[in-house]
């Protein structure tokens, strides 16, 4: 049983992005907003940390009572101590205050009952001990106090700083003692709390702009590959009907060879009727045009090759005309020619001449039952434009859109290679070809071209 591989999906990069770039983003800001809001919330409590460790060390150096932390029994040390210690007790953030002596004692307490206790594990004194100003913060739960020096508080929020602050001699500089405080700082918890909004505010509104900014580059970057993707295909297709239209070419010659023999064999017959002749005669001339229409077709699959040169567009228009004029006689479609010669176009005679062609026999199969057919030459802007309109069936709006596309035709059994080559051939000159609904019917093809100037001679085709 034979494997059949999968079909590959076609990447959808835009999608694609989205949802890794929404997730890398959103992954990156949650990570910065963490860390800053972090780092913002440490350097506020470091701060007041900062700013309560200048007050007390102030406090104690103005009347000289900090060696009491270092000499509890000095009874003068003492009375200054206390009396110091009246405007801690009297500020109102504080929930507790303990003072440690070096040993890690508590010396004095806003909580009596701790007086002459030590704790044996306490990280946070023991680095005050060695001179570091200590802040952290933390939430009150429901289980109990996490240390042992929390025991008995009574809280009155969830969230508390605590500030371990070295009490430092003032001449020798040695740590005498450490101050601890315990604070439910509503106004600063405020603070952080509006801070930290205002931090993750700025880090979804920068991670929105960056995805915004970056889905727009790479939107962009992907309709642009897909328009050259589609360009791509369209010239690999075109190239592909050009290589068609020459081997096509190339093989039609040997049976329109044999069938203009023959006509020719018939013609000069002497039993040859009158009626016979006549027909071998519009044998020869149909041989004979479609034998120059497939060299002209020819040299169209080599255009890369051919320079472009000053054409004057109203001798060859007629011309045209006058050449797919019995087939419009036959199919009873009256024509009207251009009457007047504009400045020459830049453009390769025979080329023109084939996409000239080309169109009128486009327009006479869309009048199977006869019309009116006109063309005309006339000015737009710096180029010159050729109109030819038809009252024809007239054309669907998605045929519109899809006529100047390789290998689509609206004909049954079309190869529709004719107008994707008109496209191509116009575009090489720098013109433009559009085609669009004739009011009230049928169909209204224009070509710009740019204007030979008077860079060389007119050439009549």
């Amino acid at each position: 049983m034979a494997h059949h591989p999968r079909p590959t999906r076609p990447l959808n990069l835009k999608r694609r992005f989205a949802l890794t770039s929404l997730g890398v983003i959103f992954a990156i800001a949650l990570g910065l907003g963490w860390l800053l809001s972090h780092m913002l919330t440490q350097r506020m409590l470091q701060r007041e940390g900062e700013v309560t460790m200048d007050f007390v060390q102030n406090l104690l150096t103005t009347d000289n009572s900090s060696g009491f932390l270092s000499h509890p029994d000095d009874p003068q040390l003492r009375d200054r101590f206390l009396s110091s210690m009246e405007h801690v007790t009297s500020m109102r953030e504080p929930v507790r205050a303990n003072a440690y002596r070096p040993d890690g004692t508590v010396a004095w307490s806003t909580d009596q009952a701790l007086v002459g206790r030590r704790y044996p594990v306490n990280d946070e004194l023991d680095d005050a001990l060695k001179g570091e100003l200590v802040v952290h913060s933390g939430r009150l739960t429901a289980d109990g106090p996490a240390k042992a020096e929390h025991e008995g508080l009574a809280a009155r929020a969830s969230f508390f700083v605590e500030s371990y602050i070295p009490i430092r001699d003032p001449r020798s500089g040695q740590v005498l003692g450490v101050m601890e405080f315990y604070k439910v700082p509503v106004q600063l918890n405020e603070a952080i709390r509006e801070g930290l909004i205002q931090l993750w505010l700025a880090c979804a509104a920068s991670a929105v702009g960056l995805f915004l900014s970056l889905y727009w580059i790479v939107a962009r970057a992907d309709r642009t590959l897909r328009e050259q993707q589609a360009r791509l295909a369209e010239a690999q297709t075109l190239a592909t009907a050009v290589e068609l239209a020459g081997a096509v070419a190339h093989n039609l010659r040997n049976p329109l060879a044999s069938i203009r023999v023959s006509a020719e064999m018939l013609q000069d017959s002497v039993s040859a009727a009158a009626e016979t002749a006549e027909h071998c005669q519009d044998i020869t001339s149909a041989v004979d045009r479609a034998d120059r229409w497939i060299t002209e077709l020819v040299r169209v699959s080599q255009a890369p090759q051919l320079q472009d040169e000053a054409v004057s567009m109203g001798p060859l228009v007629r011309d045209c005309l006058e050449e797919m004029g019995p087939e419009m006689l036959r199919r009873q479609i009256r024509w009207l020619a251009p009457e007047t010669d504009p400045e020459p176009v830049r453009a390769h005679p025979a080329m023109l001449r084939q996409i000239v062609l080309s169109i009128i026999a486009n327009a006479i199969d869309a009048m199977p039952e006869g019309g009116d057919l006109v063309a005309a030459l006339g000015d737009a802007g710096d180029r010159c434009a050729l109109r030819i309109t038809d009252t024809g069936h007239g054309i669907t709006e998605e045929a519109q859109q899809r006529l100047f596309r390789p290998f689509f035709s609206t004909k049954s059994g079309g190869l529709g290679i004719g107008l994707a080559l008109v496209k191509r051939m116009v575009n090489q000159w720098q013109g433009d070809v559009t085609l669009a609904p004739n009011a009230p019917r049928g169909t209204r093809v224009e070509i710009l071209l740019p204007r030979a100037g008077e860079r060389g001679a007119a050439t009549v085709a």
